[in-house]
């Protein structure tokens, strides 16, 4: 007859769970020669704390295993070839443990957002704010922005989608706009043409043919994005030139819209407080007309504008000029700046990226020219994962860009937000991938709206808190 040591596993099972347990409560130290650190062996089952608990309203997300803290051991060193002028006060590296968590000023006085805050603090007396954010396909379709739009309007006030294009590749995803378009031709700072006339703020530039048309409709998606009481048509006419407009449940009017040459031209509708949730344009004679974007707007409030291009990796920004984009400023007086890329250059086989670090280097000189005096914000590329053997992984490509991209960051003394500690490290994006619902798709490289309403309400977390840290810095809170 065979004993049964079932008993026996059981209990060797429980001295060894007592054991562990015990060790996760001592301190790290050494023991002899040998190092030990501090154990945690129920780091993988304890809930994260929530990221959105302080922006009132937003609807639940489940968003436990996207919170992973940063670990305390992890060694980024910024490159001492990073360097600022003499002249100028050299700011520290961030502890790695704020990766992910806090926006990094390395604004040589370290001021980047006051100016910012002074602007949103200054909606409630008749202010609008205004954020350009450049992307690449992470934000493609609002995704990830639309979220934080809608947020911090609901929070800082103001309605309407903003800065919006004449023509997209994806239309019929995005959820903050009904977008329909016939009879456009598209130039950008991606797309190789021999003839690409003067692109626009948002890397664009649109021709129509005769009897082209746009028509933008509200959704029910966001609640901010609904309705809008302003349109504003940016464009260049060599002449004047005939434009059809309609809004919802309206006749058509007709208009002439100035010619200027090549100087960007506003053409502007302002309806009743409530405004429409459906407008239309139609161009019967273009005869050179080149339209640029048009922005929907229920001011005063807060707005960000858009400038997503798939394929973008930063460095075709250097096509747009520095004068033209100046002009369109001159109209929209943006507050802040963004850029985010770095998604087209990641690879899994990514052994130098001093091709990509003089590639940005460039872009960041030429956003300067772009913007002079703004703050700008450069956002980390995000996880992307790759097959390494039988398994799917971060690509090796991702901590060196973000650590190229902060050292980039520090050397042209703008702010900095580490995207992909944030969305969680290591590995994120296939967590990402396996969450239900899915936050993001397979290629483990792109959100999908769910992904961007849990990364969207992160970063109006984040902007919530440095406001709140602005205010009692400077004694207002």
């Amino acid at each position: 007859m065979e004993k049964n040591y079932t008993g026996h596993s059981l209990s060797l099972a429980t001295l060894v769970l007592l054991l562990l347990t015990g060790l996760s409560v001592l301190p790290s130290g050494t023991l002899g020669t040998f190092d030990y650190r501090k154990m945690d062996i129920f780091s993988d089952i304890r809930d994260s704390a929530s990221l959105l608990q302080t922006i009132p309203n937003p609807d639940t997300v489940a968003i436990d295993s996207t919170n992973f803290p940063v670990p305390d051991s992890l060694q980024w060193a910024i490159s001492d070839t990073a360097t600022i002028p003499d002249s100028l006060r050299v700011i520290p590296q961030k502890d790695s443990v704020f990766f992910g968590k806090i926006i990094e000023d390395y604004s040589y006085n370290q001021k980047g957002l006051v100016a910012f805050f002074r602007a949103i603090d200054s909606i409630r007396m008749g202010r609008t704010v205004r954020v350009a954010w450049y992307g690449d396909s992470f934000v493609e379709g609002d995704i990830l922005v639309g979220d934080l739009r809608d947020t911090l309007q609901s929070l800082w006030g103001g309605s309407g989608v903003g800065f919006v294009p004449v023509t997209s590749e994806v239309a019929q995803f995005k959820r903050t706009l009904k977008h329909n378009f016939r009879g456009w031709t598209a130039f950008s700072i991606i797309k190789k043409d021999n003839f690409r006339p003067p692109l626009g703020l948002n890397g664009y530039a649109y021709r129509p043919e005769p009897d082209a048309k746009v028509h933008f409709e509200g959704t029910q998606f966001f609640k901010n994005t609904r309705r809008w009481n302003r349109v504003q048509l940016f464009y260049t006419a060599p002449q004047n030139v005939q434009v059809v407009w309609q809004i919802k449940d309206e006749p058509p009017k007709q208009e002439m819209l100035p010619g200027r040459g090549d100087r960007l031209c506003t053409w502007r509708w302002k309806g009743l407080e409530w405004g429409t949730d459906a407008f239309a344009m139609r161009f019967p004679q273009p005869d050179g007309l080149l339209a640029y974007g048009l922005s929907l707007e229920n001011g005063p409030g807060f707005y960000i504008d858009n400038f997503s291009i798939r394929g973008n990796s930063g460095g075709p920004l250097k096509l747009i000029s520095p004068e033209f984009v100046q002009q369109f400023d001159a109209v929209q007086q943006y507050d802040l700046v963004v850029l985010q890329v770095g998604l087209n250059a990641v690879t899994n086989s990514l052994n130098n990226i001093r091709w990509y670090e003089a590639e940005l280097e460039r872009t960041f000189k030429h956003l300067k020219a772009c913007f002079p005096g703004k703050p700008i914000l450069i956002v980390s590329v995000g996880d992307r994962g790759g097959k390494t053997g039988d398994q799917v992984t971060t690509m090796r490509g991702v901590p060196a860009i973000v650590q190229m991209q902060r050292n980039l960051a520090r050397k042209h003394g703008f702010l900095f937000y580490d995207l992909f500690w944030g969305m969680g490290g290591p590995d994120s994006m296939l967590k990402f991938a396996h969450q239900r619902p899915r936050l993001a798709n397979t290629d483990y490289t792109h959100l999908t709206h769910d992904g961007g309403r849990v990364v969207g309400l992160m970063f109006a977390h984040l902007f919530v808190e440095e406001h709140h840290a602005y205010k009692v810095k400077s004694g207002l809170q």
